[in-house]
């Protein structure tokens, strides 16, 4: 019977912090997408422009043809996009497209946290378009 009760005990003690008396917490599941990246610099087929990711892959930089830095920009902090599934979101996906009917040059980025969205290619504007 003491026997019994020690192995008891002993499984309460193991079991105690995964259960929950009440507690408000929201758990917040990570996700961390794998990166889809083929090519750090994009170059515009009509105005030759490079856009560069950098190795950390937080900032993106474009430059003309002669090599002067048009705009630089780092999507999430510049936009103050919150904080979602990751501490500090990295790009995953970056490739040259269209966008609208006019068919406006855009660059499509997504984070590995699954937030995703395109930077205008003459401004650098981050249009954040949302999170699965």
């Amino acid at each position: 019977m003491k026997k019994i009760i020690l192995h008891l005990g002993f499984l309460i003690a193991l079991l105690a912090p995964f259960t929950s008396f009440g507690q408000s917490t929201t758990y917040i599941a990570h996700y961390n997408e794998p990166s889809h990246i083929k090519k750090d610099t994009l170059t515009d087929s009509k105005g030759g422009e490079k856009f560069i990711i950098d190795k950390n892959r937080i900032y993106i930089t474009a430059v003309d043809k002669t090599g002067k830095q048009l705009w630089k920009t780092d999507p999430v902090g510049d936009n103050k996009i919150e904080e979602y599934r990751v501490k500090r979101p990295v790009i995953v996906y970056f490739a040259l497209g269209t966008k609208g009917s006019g068919n406006d040059e855009v660059i499509y980025i997504s984070y590995n946290n699954s937030q995703f969205g395109y930077l205008d290619e003459k401004s650098g504007t981050f249009h954040f378009e949302g999170q699965d």
